[in-house]
């Protein structure tokens, strides 16, 4: 009975949200979350961030960091996987992409450190009640992908979609964008991030481009951010896409123009460039094959060589 909810398997994953808040109520948790203030969380804190279509896996042991994060989730969904024996906790950022797959890896990710006792909790946060069901529909695949998983999961938050939706002049926007779990307790917060690590830009190329694969950008053993290798698509008329103005890139490059935040096109714009510039990233970005690697130190990135 892979997936639970107050200890009892929940059987299937219902057609849809509205039915499966009808069978389980994860209205009070979901609350708790949404009314706290949302902290920003700089990199004074040791803070890994996980971008869309990334995850990251460590314990309580890690030396370096010591808040995983991530946020800019409108119609996404941000998943944190915790062991309670080991301590072990994972978080993804998820789109929809390579979801099943994904669901899998993270458990996988997050068993590999030795524990006596102890089991699997799933928190999932994110989405709203966009007009295109957008939300819905990836909630209810993020379900399923869980439920697929042969482990036993318990389904401890819930605050997606209809439970994450709050309404500005009658206009649905999510009320969480971000989370913060802190590495050494499995706390949950509502937040914001300073920082959102390097190769931005590159990391966003990959999901702007059709790569679906969910990375995992860290070694635990290390403490070593990797990014890549990976590869993406060139788009027709780049050059048209990277002189667009800021309207245009809103309203058809979101899934959600409305609910995204101030930065958004500038970050879009950034990895356009990136596309622009580096077509063939195995060949200009990663060469040899080799990927980007960083270390966090004295509070700053700075690029290592890995073994």
């Amino acid at each position: 009975m892979p997936l639970l909810v107050n200890g009892n398997s929940i059987g299937h994953v219902p057609k849809s949200i509205e039915e499966f808040f009808d069978r389980y109520d994860f209205k009070e948790s979901s609350n708790r979350l949404c009314c706290q203030s949302c902290k920003m969380c700089t990199q004074d804190e040791g803070v890994l961030y996980i971008g869309q279509r990334e995850m990251a896996v460590t314990t309580p042991e890690d030396g370096v960091f010591n808040i995983l994060g991530t946020e800019d989730a409108t119609t996404c969904h941000i998943v944190v996987l915790r062991h309670t024996g080991s301590g072990a906790v994972g978080m993804a950022h998820f789109d929809g992409a390579g979801l099943p797959a994904a669901a899998k890896d993270l458990v996988s990710k997050v068993k590999e450190f030795p524990s006596s006792g102890g089991r699997l909790e799933l928190h999932l946060v994110g989405g709203f009640c966009d007009d295109r069901g957008l939300s819905a529909e990836l909630s209810i695949k993020t379900l399923n992908a869980f439920h697929a998983v042969e482990d036993d999961i318990y389904l401890e938050t819930c605050c997606i979609t209809v439970l994450n939706n709050i309404k500005k002049k009658n206009v649905p926007f999510p009320n969480i964008y971000g989370v913060a779990v802190n590495i050494k307790t499995g706390e949950i917060c509502k937040a914001s991030f300073s920082d959102h690590g390097p190769d931005q830009p590159l990391r966003s190329a990959r999901h702007f481009t059709g790569a679906e694969e969910v990375l995992n950008i860290y070694d635990p053993k290390d403490n070593i951010l990797t990014i890549g290798p990976f590869n993406y698509s060139t788009m027709d008329e780049i050059d048209l896409l990277c002189g667009l103005p800021k309207p245009f890139i809103r309203e058809h490059l979101s899934t959600s123009p409305e609910q995204e935040p101030l930065y958004f096109e500038d970050q879009v714009r950034a990895a356009l460039i990136q596309i622009k510039e580096h077509p063939e990233p195995l060949k200009t970005v990663f060469k040899d094959g080799k990927p980007h690697c960083y270390k966090l130190e004295n509070k700053k990135w700075k690029p290592v060589s890995k073994s």
